[in-house]
């Protein structure tokens, strides 16, 4: 009987291997190249280039030119073991990109869980959803440059996670939803520091139907109107950085900060209008101790607040045209330098004319930008030129 099963057995074909999938491939001029195998794996490869010409004209002094890469940007993402786990490797490779003696080009690498309607996660390095104007991208921008306020008091990139959903509790709900917790030390950071973190909790208003976080302008000149208004806040616990996740790293302590945003975007026929304001304050204005040699040490914490206003138009065929204004406040006793820097050059004024090739994935950009003081006077600006070609491949 034994050897009857055993010749069915052997006489029985072999159970068949599944075929491997056969990769869809796609490419498209700003959307890279990838290759989709189905349900379990697709990847997807884009890069950025920007040429930069820069001229400075300071209010004393000979003007100077800088001619470069303005931005060199690799992206690698795609979906892994299932459609709903997405990830996203980033890297920025121009030396103009990194600041404050970066080592690594690494600026996002995180995982994004699309698991419910109600409730996303995404883990990793990442912006932290604070506000509106910092997490629009760096290819979208109208003007080249971020607001000077932004670099000052919002929050930039940081490890942690993020509970989220566009459409809280509702396929059609207006109300969109952010709740983060970070390590509070910033990009790349590895080096050992002392316990803290950062909590941040976001909600956005769409009460017109959903819209585009991260873009500036209305460059689809749509026909109905888009609105959205957010509100941010966050709490950072023993930060040792100037301006929380970024600047300086302090040596002789360590201090709480508060922040809180507000901000609006309306977008209709071209015409996009934005507008932002941010606070920071910090539990306490010096942390004193001594150096190495026993000689005192003052380091003094930034605290203060700011608003940007822009505007734009884009005309049919594809031209734009953009304004800006920002200023930055600095709180009465905080660190001199940002005093005198609000009290000299915390005005910014900027104008922009963009040419589309292709939108933001191929596009001509001229602007000029005026730091001055809170009574603007061109006389006594230090002014910038950019011309900027920007193409995302």
């Amino acid at each position: 009987m034994n050897s009857i099963f055993a010749v069915l057995l052997l006489a029985s074909p072999p159970t068949p291997t599944p075929p491997t999938p056969t990769p869809t491939l796609k490419g498209e001029p700003g959307k890279g190249f990838g290759a989709d195998f189905g349900e379990d794996f697709s990847f997807r490869l884009r890069s950025r280039l920007q040429l930069r010409s820069q001229v400075d004209v300071p209010e004393e002094g000979d003007a100077t030119q800088t001619v470069g890469i303005g931005s060199a940007r690799v992206f690698l993402s795609g979906h892994t073991l299932t459609r709903r786990l997405e990830y996203l490797v980033h890297f920025a490779l121009a030396e103009r990109e990194f600041r404050e003696g970066a080592r690594s080009p690494l600026l996002d690498a995180f995982f994004d869980w699309k698991a419910h309607r109600d409730v996303n996660l995404k883990v990793g390095q990442q912006f932290v959803p604070f506000d509106r104007l910092r997490t629009v991208r760096d290819l979208s921008l109208q003007l080249g440059e971020r607001a000077k306020p932004l670099g000052e008091f919002t929050l930039d990139r940081d490890l942690g996670a993020v509970l989220y959903s566009d459409r809280f509790l509702g396929d059609r709900s207006p109300v969109a939803v952010r709740l983060g917790a970070f390590s509070g030390a910033g990009l790349n950071a590895n080096s050992p520091r002392a316990l803290g973190g950062l909590l941040v909790a976001r909600v956005e208003l769409r009460p017109l139907g959903p819209l585009d976080d991260d873009a500036d302008g209305d460059l689809e000149r749509r026909t109905e109107p888009r609105l959205a208004l957010g509100l941010g806040a966050a709490r950072s616990f023993n930060s040792s950085r100037a301006r929380g996740t970024t600047g300086a790293t302090f040596t002789q302590g360590t201090f709480d900060s508060s922040h809180a945003a507000v901000d609006a975007v309306f977008k209709w026929r071209g015409w996009a209008v934005q507008a932002e304001g941010l606070w920071k304050g910090v539990s306490t204005e010096r942390l004193e101790g001594t150096d190495a040699d026993g000689a005192p040490v003052v380091e003094a914490t930034r605290a203060g607040y700011g608003w940007i206003a822009q505007a734009s138009y884009v005309f049919d065929p594809p031209i734009e045209v953009v304004a800006r204004a920002s200023r930055i406040i600095a709180t009465e006793g905080t660190d001199p330098k940002l005093e005198a820097e609000a009290e000299r050059r915390g005005q910014e004024l900027g104008l922009g004319l963009n040419y589309y090739l292709k939108g933001h994935a191929a596009k001509a950009q001229l602007a000029w930008l005026a730091r001055t003081s809170p009574s603007p006077d061109l006389e006594t600006a230090d002014q910038v030129v950019l011309l900027l070609l920007d193409a995302t491949m």
